[in-house]
């Protein structure tokens, strides 16, 4: 059951969907300058990740120009660095031109002092691997797992002993448990992936099945994948459960050029639905924790006409004012990348004080945005 709520408007007044509080949304654009730095001229694939850990940024990303899917790891500080290290390969994922339209595909996780990457390497024009690829923060050298059967990567999931559960498609869903063989899902459940799989943040994740046309919320429980459908969702979507438990997910409805938000009323209950905003063009959505249980980040791509004959591609976020430096607890609108080619992808993750935003427009470069807690 889905309950519709009112149109959250960027500018005038309206309903908060984004919040229980009742706020409202008003006011000019608040203008940010992020810090940005390269950390490849050469293009990427839109499918990118980045992850965070105690003094640390890492980003996954594959380029184009070496087929190869690659690492940069940061330090986590006030500033960005000067200059970026050069990326480290991870492996080279397609060796047959042209490249696969799932060149790139891969999910990245990064807890407990241990690094994971599941990826899909196309060997040759006929054979698709899937391989897990681990290791502790600090090292040099990957251990490296295949897991049968190929199929598209779709969440890595840590444990309480370093290791990582892996959930991935080959028509059906299949786990398998950290240092275990792969896991048949009991019932089988057929499931074929369209767009991105999102992490919810607390062991879960999200994925559109193409084959019945419905977002699903799924979590391992040790014996099987629980389900959960996701109304009103599309295969542009992100997701973040709240620290009470409830699961939140933004998505981009195509034809009505929309950002919907769809929020459970308590956990595992209802979804109520609202419109965050009018978008064209979306094909990346990012969805993280505000300054508490009740407010988001929430950050799109789009694409925006600023003349007659100009169009330009954009990244956009949506915050608290207060978050941003302004006045205000209202939700504001921010641009933080703009540019005349195409963004291909982005990904986003925060710590206490920066959102960072992983962005491939022509290369490959990382955003920091301070945030005023």
């Amino acid at each position: 059951m889905v309950k519709t709520r009112s149109l959250f408007p960027l500018i005038g007044i309206a309903a908060c969907a984004l919040v229980l509080s009742g706020c409202v949304v008003r006011g000019p654009f608040v203008k940010v300058t992020p810090e940005s730095l390269e950390l490849s001229r050469g293009p990427a694939a839109p499918f990118l990740s980045l992850a965070h850990s105690p003094g640390a940024l890492y980003a996954v990303f594959a380029d184009r120009s070496t087929t190869t899917l690659d690492l940069v790891e940061l330090p986590d500080g006030p500033h960005l660095p000067s200059a970026s290290p050069a990326p480290e390969v991870i492996d080279k994922v397609d060796v047959i031109a042209p490249l696969s339209p799932a060149f790139g595909e891969h999910v990245l996780c990064v807890a407990d002092g241990s690094a994971a990457v599941l990826y899909l390497d196309r060997e040759t024009d006929v054979k698709n691997v899937l391989k897990l690829a681990t290791r502790k923060l600090g090292e040099t050298l990957w251990n490296l797992d295949i897991l049968e059967p190929t199929g598209d990567p779709l969440a890595l999931d840590p444990d309480e002993t370093r290791g990582f559960g892996a959930a991935w498609s080959s028509g059906l869903l299949s786990y398998r448990s950290a240092g275990g063989q792969a896991a048949a899902v009991i019932p089988p459940i057929p499931f074929k992936l369209e767009g991105r799989p999102s992490p919810d943040g607390a062991g879960g994740f999200t994925a559109f099945d193409s084959l019945t046309s419905q977002l699903l919320s799924l979590r391992w429980t040790g014996t099987g994948l629980s389900t959960q459908v996701v109304p009103g969702g599309s295969p542009v979507q992100a997701s973040l459960r709240s620290a009470s438990g409830k699961l939140q997910v933004l998505s981009w409805d195509a034809k009505a050029r929309r950002l919907m938000l769809n929020q459970e009323t308590s956990p595992g209950g209802t979804f109520s639905s609202a419109t965050v905003t009018v978008c064209d063009g979306t094909g990346t959505v990012a969805l993280l924790p505000g300054e508490s249980d009740s407010t988001l980040l929430i950050l799109f791509d789009e694409i925006s006409s600023i003349g007659a004959d100009r169009i330009v591609s954009q990244v956009s976020l949506i915050a608290p004012g207060s978050v941003l430096g302004a006045r205000g607890s209202r939700y504001r609108k921010a641009v933080l990348s703009s540019g005349d080619s195409r963004i291909e992808g982005f990904a986003a993750a925060r710590t206490a004080d920066a959102l960072y935003v992983l962005v491939s427009q022509g290369g490959v470069k990382l955003l920091r945005i301070p945030l005023v807690p």
